[in-house]
Formats: structure tokens, sequence, C-alpha cells
């Protein structure tokens, strides 16, 4: 069998082969020796033993991921405070880590080896590689359930280990005849056997990280029969791209991370079939997934955490794990389809960090043009529900607000319907948060839990899963204001024939938030605002210990007090900007009869960094309740009840300015917005 070859396309070595010597490609070629170095000075080696499971591996304190050493696996940093975690689920957890690392490490010592010929590449790549084939057969998860893993804790880990694993044992078989059947014959189709042996029919991130790895291992093994099932069945590539992919280019999901990380999936099948039959490439899908979180993404390409998304998800950094950072995967998307808006997403990375990924020496462009990049847009992604507004906040400062109403997101999707998240002086004043790790309880109890968004909560309890709509958008550019009107019905619980609907209106230097709620009882609603800073002016009135919902979510909370606002009430806040100043933030709540304000602290991400948190709590069945956030100094705002149908009209004065609003038919202010249907 020691003539027999491994069939993964050649495109890549061929680039690469190209590239090595060309100034261009120096820092990807000194990335990669820096890998191979790391790697012969590593200690880790594969272990017969089933990994744990990553999202276990954070702070439970702090929610914040655990620093991992190669040296010592008993030993496990907080990042915030230093405590060290030891013994389980810490420990088997960091095998995650260790696998993968050593898994792209064997691609990148096979690929340097075929670069340069250093016979230290080869001997080092051959020992990863043939330690974990003298250990695979032996492996077994010790859990019952649906989809495990044998090194790793479950098979979408499986994956993710096996396709580095694939290629490295494709680069380096010219110099490993005498080890050929031992790495196909314990490595390669025991690895393709088990995760085929794990697929699950549906729609998801999963099953497209199966669809990969079956994809790279069975074109390695020369098996076109379980390609074609992976790539045309029901539940393969194809069908994953069709159904999982809303119109607008978002993964259903809902969350930016996942999003990416299901384009990674997609991504490196192909990269297996390039040339071959099946590469999907050429369907229009694979593009409009590297476009839309382009139009969504904040001013500094970080990208909203919502869902389950990483809330240090950046388009110009890290995305997600166990895939390519954000200038990998541009690299391939300007390599692939040549769009000035994939190559402005490189040309703004390499201007804080060199262009060193492997994706760019196998797969991007030649050069990275230093064009312009296109502004940003406006946009309603209409099938994922995400309105984005973009004024300028402060006034001199670009600025975004995406209000979310859309689809649920299934398993990853977050009860946080009409969530408005805020971003403004540079910085995500009151963004989504996303989620930490899964395995620890603050995740469930905060960053899933309705109360950590901006949103509504009726008698304390998270929202029930809703599919919202869009009543009218219109973007801020080219019009005196900007627009998100949306709406939703919910059927469970407290919640059981409630209408509710949100209104975002956008000038540059401020936004009007205007909430209806609709009961068939009353209910005790808690309209919900998180923002960076510290409150520098206290609303007027005594402020009283708040008699919050006795649950673990509102236990978060901190230094709650209880406001009178029937009124109207209003703040002052010190909220931060990029750079050592800081602006100044009013926020005005409308009168309402019976209403409070409650003013608070809460977690950030992590959740040692606290946020302010402003609670309008309205005791009814049917009510309208409006708040304006106005940056600057000299703020004066004015609320005027107008109509007992509609909440009162306002008027904004900023210096010499005044922005009157009305929101009746008949009003004749300067801007005026009519709630009729």
């Amino acid at each position: 069998m020691t003539d027999w070859n491994l069939g993964l396309p050649a495109g890549p070595l061929e680039r690469a082969l190209a590239r090595c010597e060309s100034p261009a490609f120096a820092a990807a070629m000194q990335e990669l020796h820096d890998e191979a170095a790391a790697a012969l000075a590593s200690p880790l080696r594969p272990v017969a033993r089933n990994g744990g499971y990553y999202h276990s591996y954070f702070c439970p304190d702090h929610a914040a991921e655990l620093t991992f050493e190669e040296h010592t696996p008993g030993q496990h940093a907080c990042p915030v405070d230093g405590r060290i975690w030891s013994g389980e689920p810490f420990d088997d957890s960091w095998l995650w880590t260790a696998n993968r690392r050593m898994a792209q490490r064997a691609y990148r010592l096979a690929l340097l080896w075929r670069l340069e010929g250093n016979r230290t590449h080869l001997d080092a790549a051959r020992r990863i590689l043939t330690e974990y084939a003298a250990i695979y057969p032996e492996v077994h998860s010790p859990r019952n359930d649906p989809s495990v893993g044998k090194i790793t804790y479950s098979a979408l880990d499986e994956s993710v280990w096996a396709i580095p694993i694939a290629w490295a044992c494709h680069w380096i078989w010219p110099g490993v005849v005498d080890d050929r059947d031992l790495l196909r014959t314990r490595l390669l189709e025991p690895a393709a056997a088990h995760i085929e042996a794990q697929r699950t029919p549906r729609i998801h991130n999963y099953e497209n990280w199966l669809n990969a790895a079956l994809a790279t291992l069975g074109t390695a093994l020369g098996d076109e029969a379980l390609v074609r099932t992976v790539i045309d069945d029901t539940y393969g590539l194809t069908d994953q791209l069709a159904r999982g992919v809303l119109d607008d280019g978002h993964w259903y999901e809902g969350a930016s991370s996942y999003h990416y990380y299901t384009l990674g999936a997609v991504l490196y099948l192909a990269q297996a079939r390039e040339g071959l039959s099946g590469d999907p490439v050429g369907n229009p899908t694979m593009r409009r997934m590297f476009e839309a979180p382009l139009r969504i993404a904040y001013p500094d390409d970080y990208v909203p955490a919502i869902n389950d998304c990483w809330y240090h998800s950046r388009v110009t950094d890290e995305v997600g794990h166990g895939i390519p950072n954000g200038p990998g995967f541009y690299e391939v998307a300007a390599g692939t389809y040549g769009a000035p808006e994939f190559e402005a997403v490189l040309a703004r990375a390499y201007r804080s960090m060199p262009r060193s990924n492997v994706e760019s020496l196998l797969y991007g462009p030649d050069e990275v043009s230093d064009a312009a990049a296109p502004s940003l847009v406006e946009s309603n992604e209409a099938a994922s529900g995400f309105a984005v507004l973009r004024p300028n906040l402060p006034s001199d400062s670009p600025g975004e607000l995406l209000l979310k109403y859309g689809p649920h997101g299934g398993g990853h999707g977050h009860a946080d319907k009409l969530a408005l998240s805020i971003y403004g002086g540079g910085r995500r004043w009151g963004a989504d948060l996303g989620t930490p790790g899964y395995g620890i309880a603050i995740n469930d109890s905060w960053y899933r839990h309705t109360l950590s968004h901006s949103t509504i909560l009726l008698e304390g309890e998270e929202q029930p899963p809703a599919t919202g709509e869009a009543l009218r958008y219109r973007p801020l550019g080219g019009n005196d204001f900007g627009i998100a009107d949306v709406q939703v019905h919910w059927e469970q619980g407290p919640y059981a024939a409630v209408y509710a609907r949100r209104i975002v209106l956008a000038r540059h230097g401020y936004f009007i938030v205007l909430t209806r709620v609709e009961a068939p009882v009353a209910r005790r609603a808690h309209v919900v605002f998180h923002h960076e800073g510290m409150i520098a002016g206290w609303p007027d009135g005594d402020g009283r210990p708040a008699d919050l919902p006795d649950n673990v979510s509102y236990a978060h909370l901190s230094d709650a007090l209880a406001w009178p606002a029937e009124q109207g009430a209003a703040v002052q806040m010190a909220v931060p900007v990029n750079g050592e100043s800081s602006a100044t933030l009013t926020a005005a709540f409308a009168p309402l009869p019976g209403a409070r304000l409650v003013t608070a602290r809460s977690p950030g991400n992590p959740a040692s960094d606290l946020r302010s948190t402003l609670i309008s709590e309205i005791r009814g069945d049917t009510f309208w309740s409006g708040a304006a956030f106005v940056y600057g100094d000299d703020v004066r705002v004015a609320w005027h009840s107008a109509s007992p149908d509609g909440p009162p009209d306002v008027v904004i004065r900023r210096g010499g300015d005044e922005d009157p609003w009305t929101f009746t038919p008949a009003g004749d202010a300067r801007f005026t917005y009519p709630l009729g249907g």
C-alpha cells in the first residue's frame, strides 16, 4: 500500500511555493517558522484520553476564559484576578486547546517542510501524527451522548481537529512512506468512520463541521461516495446553505460568531474540493456569507454580540475559536472573489498587525490594495431581524444603533426581542454582551437572560421565543432622522397575548426610544437600558432601595435604587470615549402614571466590568414608554403630554439648537412621526 497517495488538492501548496520567497509574504513565512519553533519546544503530546468540554474552561467568578499554559496542565489562571483553578472540569477541558494546537502545529510543520525541505519539521509533524495514530482506535468517550468525539469532547470538536490532521498527512505523505499504512488505517480511516457515525439529521453549524471533516477525509482517502453524501444528500452542504442561510446572507442562528463558525466549515469543505466537483465557491450563498457581517459591524469592526456570540469577535481580529481569524477569512474571500469590501477588511487589519496568517500564503490575493474602504451602510437585515441605524454618537463620532426583532435563533438564540444595542464614542456603550463559556452558571442566569439586554421584561421573567417583524425602516443618511419601528407578539406565561412595539428615532447626537406594551391584564413591566459609564447626576427626589423580582437574574444587579418617575425622570452619566476624555449623556424618561426609575449596576463582559442599568418600571396593561438619550453638554429634554393614546411629545435642546418632536398625526413640530397604523 506504500504507493497509495492522498487526494487533497495541490493548488494551495503550488501557490505557497510560488510565494514563499516573496517579500509580500515574509511575515506569513516568519509566522510559520515561529509556530514550528514553538512546536519543537512544546511538551504537548497526544494522550489516550477523551478531551473535555471547551466551554468549561472559564472562570466561574468572572466569566473570562482561563489562561492556557502548555507546561502546567493542572493549573489554570483567571486572567482577571490571577486565581488558579485546578481539577475537573478544568483539567479535561484544557485538552481541547492542547489537541487543537497539536493538530494546527502538525499542519504548519508539514507545510513548512514542503516549502523548505527541513527534515526537522517533517520529523516533528510525523511524530504528532503517528502518536495520534498509535492511540486513536482505542480511545473512546465515556459519555453516552448522541454525538461524541474520541480524542475530543464532541464529534464537532473531532471534526475541527481532523481537518488540519488530514492536510498535515497530505503534505508529509512523500516523506513518510513507511508510515503511510499506519496513518491511513489507524488515523484517517477510523476518524472518517467515527465522524460519519455521529452525524445527526439537522440544519445546524454542528453538522456543517461534520460535513467539512468528512469531505476533507473522504477526498484525501479517495472515497467519492462519502464526499457526494455530505455535499448532495439531505443535510449535506448544499442543503445546509439553502435552508440554513437566510435571504440576507446571515446564518439562521443569529449569532455573528456562529455565522463565522459555520462559514469556517464551508470554507474548509471548499478548500478540500478546490477544482473538484462539489466546490461551493461558485454558490452565491457562500459569497453572501462573507458580506453579511460587514453590514452590521460596528465602526471599529467589532461584530454585534447577538445571541450566543463571543463578545470579543472582531472582523479585523478573532471572530471565533477553532476557525481562522477575521483577516484569514477575508484573505480567502479577497483571493477568491476580489471584491473591494473584502480587501478593505485586510487593509484595515494590516494597519495594526502583520500579514502573517497562513491563509494569505495559501489562498489570499498576491497583494492587498490600500484603497479606501466602502462607506458603512445602514441596513435592515429583514430576514434576520437586525435594523441598523448609524447616527454620530456623540455628534462628532461614528455610532450605531441595532434593534433586534427577528427569528429566535434556535438553541443559540437569546430571549431578547426588541433589544437595542448602542455604539458610540469608539466604544460599545450599550451593546449586547453575547455569552462567555456555556459551562458556568452566570451564562444562563445573566448573559442569556432577557434582563442582561436592553429590552422589555414582564413580571421579572425572561421572554419566551418569538419572531417579530418590521413595521417601518428608514436610514438616517439622506433624511432628517432615521427610523426603526418593529413589533412582536408573545403567547406564553406572563407574556401570553402580549403585544409590544419599539420605535427608535435617530439623529446625529441623540436618539429617542418609544416602547408600547399591550397586555390582557395589568403586568409589572420593566423597560431596561444598559449603558457604559457612571451616573453623575441623579434623578430628582429620593432614591430608595428597589423592590426587585426575587430571582437569580435580578440578583446580579447591585446598588439598585428606585426613584419617582410619574412626572418623568432624568439622569446624567459620564460615559467613556476612546482616549482620555468622556462624554456626557442625558437619559430622560417620559412621565407615566405610577412609574418608577430604577438605577443599578450590572455585569458586563467580563462580569467584573460593570455597566449602569436604567429600568423604567410601569404596572399596567397598556402604555407607551418614552426615553431620550442625548450626548453632549448643555442639554435639556422636556416631555410634554399631548395625547392619552400616545407618548408625550418631546423637545430636545442642545446649546442653541431646539428639536421639537410630536407623535400625533396632527403634529406640526419640526419632526413628526405619527404612531397610527
